[in-house]
C-alpha cells in the first residue's frame, strides 16, 4: 500500500479532484480501537455518508522506543488493505503486531475504479493504542 500522499497508483479524491468527475469519498473521523489483544484489535470510526467505498486502507505504525538498539532491524510501517466491511472491523496479525507495544493507526476510504486504480479519501487523524501481553 502507498504512503499517505503517494499517488503512484492512486487517484486523489480531494475537493480539487471532484471537478474532474471523481466522487469525493467520506473521510474517516475519530478512529476508535477496542478489544485489544496481543495480536489483534477492533477498529471503527465515524463517517458521514458511504459513497461507493470498496476498501479501507489502514496505516499502522509501531512507536519507536528511544532506547532501542540502533543496529537492530527497524520495523517498517504496515499498510493494510481491507475490503469494506461493517464496522467494527477486526485486524489480526501476529506477523506485524507485537505484544505490549504502542502503535498509531490512521484510516483512509477507497473506491476501486473500473481501470483498477483507486480513488481515495484523505487520511483520518491518528489514534494510539498499546497491545496486550501474551
Amino acid at each position: 500500500m502507498m504512503e499517505p500522499g503517494d499517488t503512484k497508483s492512486l487517484q486523489r479524491s480531494d475537493s480539487e479532484e471532484s471537478g474532474r468527475g471523481l466522487k469525493v469519498l467520506p473521510v474517516p473521523r475519530r478512529p476508535v480501537i477496542t478489544n485489544i489483544t496481543c495480536d489483534s484489535f477492533n477498529i471503527s470510526w465515524e463517517m458521514e455518508g458511504g459513497g461507493n467505498i470498496t476498501h479501507y486502507f489502514i496505516d499502522l505504525n509501531k512507536k519507536e522506543e528511544p532506547k532501542e538498539n540502533h543496529f537492530k532491524h527497524k520495523d517498517v510501517p504496515t499498510k493494510l488493505v481491507a475490503r469494506a466491511v461493517p464496522l467494527p472491523m477486526t485486524v489480526r496479525g501476529h506477523w506485524f503486531l507485537s505484544p505490549r507495544t504502542q502503535y498509531s493507526v490512521s484510516v483512509q476510504t477507497a473506491s476501486k475504479q473500473p481501470d483498477g486504480e483507486y480513488s481515495v479519501s484523505i487520511w483520518s487523524e491518528s489514534s494510539h493504542f498499546c497491545t496486550a501481553g501474551p
